[in-house]
């Protein structure tokens, strides 16, 4: 077997990969004073873990403490989201509600049950990355409450399904005084006080703009189904790993060939060109509201110059539009 043919059949079983789509990998490799460049912004599960175990030998409380790393040109449109959104429930809803355009391993939806209001984390992921996960995004979210609000909001009341970590002290800075630990589900519950207070940085007219575009982003996000999904996330690996996705090349890594697959394709009512404008659409937007340049699209999304870029740009705007 020639070693190319080899390499896509290893792809073609190896489990599906789950992405994390933001800087969080780019921040930890930077904590970490690391010299690796990288085309695309997503990481994988399998590197999340290794660059947060890293990064945990240096400062065991990382979770906690990482997203003091991160400038306002790192935060995820999200973080956006919630400083423009009118209140403090308002901003937990809408992180509920798009969660899934951050990450492919992350659940957020809304609690209100005998601890009142609150807002329950999952992430499948193995157990310490779990952790570390959590432990960020509590931070983060309480850290631009605080910001947006300019109160000191904290929970009042933090489960976590982790056991109680040696440095669990240090949670109450964020957390408040009630925080259990191996609970059945991670959940940060807020006083009716809180959940009213306004947002300072509220900006109607981006946020507007921003869940507009967002509602279409997650409508294509979950319209991915059956051979369309596979093909999708195929195309999204490639863009991944700097490489531009082409229709033989994902037929062989699912056992099909090209004409089976293009068929199956039109089955769904789609084909491979317009589910990979798509898919180019779609990390478009990300790349788009994470700062990044024209050019620095252009060569994420698989072209060589700006013109080609352009001319597909219009393309898939028409379609999806």
């Amino acid at each position: 077997m020639r070693e190319k043919d080899r390499i896509k059949l290893e792809l073609a079983i190896r489990p599906k990969q789950r992405f994390h789509r933001g800087k969080l990998g780019q921040v930890l490799e930077r904590f970490l004073n690391s010299q690796t460049s990288r085309l695309s912004a997503d990481y994988s599960l399998a590197e999340l873990d290794q660059l947060w175990r890293e990064a945990a030998l240096i400062e065991p409380a990382i979770g906690l403490k990482l997203f003091a790393q991160f400038t306002p040109q790192d935060w995820h449109v999200l973080a956006y989201l919630c400083l423009y959104s009118p209140d403090v429930r308002c901003s937990m809803e809408n992180w509920a509600r798009y969660a899934p355009l951050a990450s492919d391993t992350d659940s957020v939806r809304l609690v209100n049950d005998e601890n009142g209001f609150g807002v329950e984390l999952f992430v499948d992921a193995p157990t310490d990355l779990c952790r570390y996960v959590t432990e960020h995004y509590g931070v983060m979210s309480i850290a631009l409450l605080q910001r947006g609000t300019g109160s000191e909001v904290r929970p009042v009341r933090a489960k976590f399904t982790h056991p109680r970590p040696s440095y669990y002290k240090q949670y109450a800075q964020w957390f408040g005084d009630c925080i259990e630990f191996s609970c059945a589900a991670n959940c940060f519950y807020f006083d009716a006080h809180s959940l009213d207070l306004p947002m300072q940085t509220r900006h109607h007219g981006m946020l507007e703009l921003l869940t507009q575009e967002l509602d279409r982003r997650i409508a294509v996000h979950r319209n991915f189904t059956g051979w369309a999904a596979k093909v999708a996330a195929g195309a999204r690996r490639a863009l991944s790993l700097g490489e531009t996705p082409n229709l033989d090349d994902l037929a062989q890594a699912l056992h099909q060939t090209p004409r089976t697959l293009r068929r199956r394709l039109e089955e769904q009512g789609t084909t491979f060109r317009g589910l990979l404008d798509q898919v180019r659409a779609e990390l478009e937007l990300h790349l788009e509201l994470q700062g990044a340049s024209r050019s620095e699209i252009a060569s994420q999304l698989g072209y060589s110059d700006l013109t080609a870029y352009f001319h597909a740009r219009s393309r898939w705007r028409g379609n999806s539009g």
